[in-house]
This record gives C-alpha cells, structure tokens and sequence, in this order.
C-alpha cells in the first residue's frame, strides 16, 4: 500500500442510550453525507490562509458561539462569568501561542468579524469536553484500518421536537475536511471544524493516521487552560495543536508515537494512532505529563484496538459503555471479515453512534 485513502461521511441517528446493535446493512453511506474538502496553503501568511474557510462559515461560527454564550447565561447562571473571561482574558492567548497559531487565530477573528476571544474559546472547547470511539484493525493480511466516530455537543441544549443535541446540530455544517499544502504537495489531511486550527483526526498520506479522543480526569483541560492564561505553566501543549505539530514534523509511524507520548499537555487524552505496517496500531492514554498506559496492536495476538473515553483496562461506566458492545461486535465478526465495510457497521451501531457521528476511515 503505498497511500492512505480517506473517505468521510456524517451519520445521523436517534439513538437509545441503552439499545445494543451490531448492523450488518449500513453499507454504503448516504451519498448526501459526504463532506466539503478545502486547502490550507501553508506557504500563504498565517494570518491569511484561512480566509476562505472562513468566510464561506462565518455565519455558522457565529450561530455556535452565540449559541453557546446563551446557554451558559440561562442554563447555568453561576458560571455567567466565563462570557467575561471570553472577552477579556481569552485573547492573551494569541500572543503566548507558539506560531504560527496566535497569527492564524487572529487572521480568522479578522475574517470572520468575530471577536478573538471568541475564536479562541471555539478553538479550545475541545480541551474540555467531547466524546469518541476509535477503532483500529488489523485483517487476516495484515491490512491496517483506522476509523472513529466523534461525538460534540452533547448536553448542551436537548430539542425536543427533533430530538437531538441543539449544539450537535449547529456544529453538523461546520465538518470539513482540510488538506495542507506546501509547495503544491499534500503535507497532511483533517477532519474538522471550520475554523478549528488544531487536529482532531488526520493522516499523513503512506505514513500514518490519528484520532484524539476525550479522557476524563481529574486533573483535566479545565486546571490546564486556567495554568495558561495566567501563566502557571505554559511549557505544555494544547492537544489538538500537539497532533498539528507531529502532523508537520512526524515522518513516520514511530516519530509520531514517540512525540505524543511524552510531550506535556493541557490536557489527558487518547491518542490513537495507526500506520500501513502490520502491527502498526496504538493506544496511548496521556495524563498531561505522560503516558499512563500504551496499547499496541499484536500484543498478545491482539488484532483490534478500541477507545471510548474511559480507560480501557478498567470497567467501563453503565451509563455509557461503548467499549463492551463494540468488543463482542468486533468479535462477532471476527478477524477474517473485518474490512471497511464491516467497521464502518460497527461503527454505525447503538451505542457506538451517538447523537451526531462523524466516521472517518484510513486504509
């Protein structure tokens, strides 16, 4: 295999919390599902590249923020004052961002007419809350698949009459794909928001791919964004823009694994990262300061990889255990027929779908 192909549709669903599924007919996709793909030109000025991203969304951004802002003052009166934080202690950030990410953020409040702190608070909700499953397989020939369902919104806003998440289904139009270019040549592949600097899914073409899933603790985005902005600590790395920077540096397989198991981080995460040699697949579960546990494909004849938000060597919450059926799914189809038709229906069941999914393959 000498590329990583990548192919991206939206699943919508309904689901029951508590219905377990394992489909075997949801292939192929609804071909209105598909998403726009647009070019970053990282020879173009930082604060200018993502111009025509953003004006094309500039509405959208507008109606996810404003959207956002209205919940927090009617929902939860008490934390009303993170509106003032937005505006007033949020913008700092640029100026204390490595580059060329302060000048991007600046460029896209620029173009859009939105305000930088805004854009900031856009760019760095994903430190605190979402949710996720990815999935990383090996076939009977060794072949490497890697996918994921990313999940945003949920718990803020319940619509009753469609019966969705209200931010899942503002945030739904904003889901682009992102080539990055440099000197006419593909660097590196996104899904993402439009507008959203960092990398929650990539692939780097013929080398390897990742997914960045939540992970709970403690000790988490909250305390390391507030250690930011008032400068307790700022020699750790926001974790979407951690994997933007292995996705520039990383060659291969290896160096990505080796940069985002050990650089310091807002916050703890999962990255899962696959590559196009058999046994190429991991799951690195990050406290900010280090790796707390690393799974690898092959260990123990081990020929799958799964990660929810929870970790995935203790027992997972009742409430919200994807982990479990995803396992006995997986194992009912077995090694001999996974491929990418039988993963996208995995990953296309209850409960592994959650409100608003967005499923993304590399092979």
């Amino acid at each position: 295999m000498n590329k990583i192909d990548i192919t991206i549709w939206i699943l919508l669903i309904i689901p029951n919390i508590y219905a377990y599924q394992c489909l075997t007919d949801q292939w192929p996709p609804k071909s209105k599902s598909n998403i726009p793909t647009y070019v970053i030109d990282l020879d173009t000025p930082p604060l200018q590249r993502w111009n025509q991203i953003v004006t094309l969304y500039k509405s959208q951004i507008r109606d996810v923020l404003d959207y956002t802002k209205h919940f927090i003052v009617n929902t939860w009166p008490v934390f009303t004052f993170l509106i003032d934080i937005m505006h007033t202690k949020l913008p700092l950030i640029a100026d204390t961002l490595p580059e060329p990410y302060g000048q991007e953020l600046k460029g896209i409040s620029q173009a859009s007419g939105i305000s930088l702190g805004e854009i900031i608070f856009y760019n760095i909700f994903y430190e605190i809350s979402s949710l996720c499953t990815s999935i990383v397989t090996q076939d009977q020939n060794g072949y490497i698949i890697h996918g994921r369902n990313l999940d945003f919104g949920l718990l803020l806003g319940w619509d009753k009459v469609n019966k969705s998440w209200i931010l899942t289904n503002e945030l739904r139009p904003l889901v682009i794909a992102i080539n990055y270019t440099k000197n006419g040549e593909i660097r590196f592949q996104t899904i993402s928001f439009a507008g959203f600097i960092g990398a929650v899914t990539g692939i780097k073409p013929g080398r390897f791919s990742i997914t960045l899933n939540t992970r709970f603790d403690l000790n988490g985005g909250y305390i390391g964004i507030i250690e930011w902005i008032y400068n307790f600590d700022r020699q750790q790395s926001f974790v979407t823009l951690a994997i933007r920077d292995m996705l520039t540096g990383a060659e291969n397989y290896d160096e990505a694994v080796e940069y985002l198991s050990k650089i310091p981080l807002l916050a703890p995460c999962y990255y899962i990262i696959s590559g196009i040699k058999p046994g190429q697949g991991v799951i690195i579960s990050r406290s900010r300061q280090t790796s707390v546990n690393i799974k690898t494909l092959n260990t123990n004849n081990q020929w799958y990889l799964i990660q929810t938000n929870y970790d995935n060597w203790r027992k997972q919450p009742s409430i919200d255990d994807r982990l479990t059926p995803a396992i006995q799914c997986i194992e009912t189809k077995g090694k001999n027929n996974t491929n990418f038709e039988s993963l996208f229906n995995l990953l296309s069941s209850q409960p592994m779908l959650n409100k608003v999914a967005i499923c993304v393959f590399f092979q």
